[in-house]
């Protein structure tokens, strides 16, 4: 079965604003009671502008462009990425994802969160392959 995309094709960007009741939230349900994530007073005490995105909920979310751009049909395998700078909420954040390798049924993807000012704050590289079997 061969796939239907190619070397620089992009996925349906992801518009997605951080507030800081989400941090709590977040922190709420992974179990992550550090105070950057929801007290902005300690957050600025420790240096911070503010209340700081996890860097898990900005990989999720970059993945979620990944599974809503691709569809039923596809897992992903592996993911690695880096942070390029802290995120403070309420942040307005556009995460892409880009292929650059297609072959058989595998697909790599470049991911990048980037802020309205331009900057990168995110990237890194998503692996996926069609799954076997799949109905779309």
């Amino acid at each position: 079965m061969s796939i239907s995309f190619q070397t620089g094709d992009r996925l349906p960007p992801l518009e997605h604003t951080g507030t800081p009741f989400q941090l709590f939230r977040y922190s709420a349900v992974t179990w992550n009671p550090h105070r950057i994530h929801f007290d902005e007073s300690y957050a600025r005490a420790e240096g911070h502008d503010g209340v700081v995105l996890h860097s898990h909920l900005r990989a999720a979310l970059a993945l979620r462009c990944v599974t809503e751009g691709l569809g039923h049909g596809w897992h992903v395998a592996k993911v690695a990425y880096r942070l390029r700078r802290p995120v403070y909420a309420p942040a307005d954040l556009t995460y892409t994802a880009r292929v650059t390798a297609a072959e058989n049924d595998s697909l790599t993807l470049e991911l990048i969160e980037q802020h309205p000012s331009g900057e990168v704050g995110f990237e890194g590289t998503a692996w996926v392959n069609k799954t076997t079997g799949a109905t779309t």
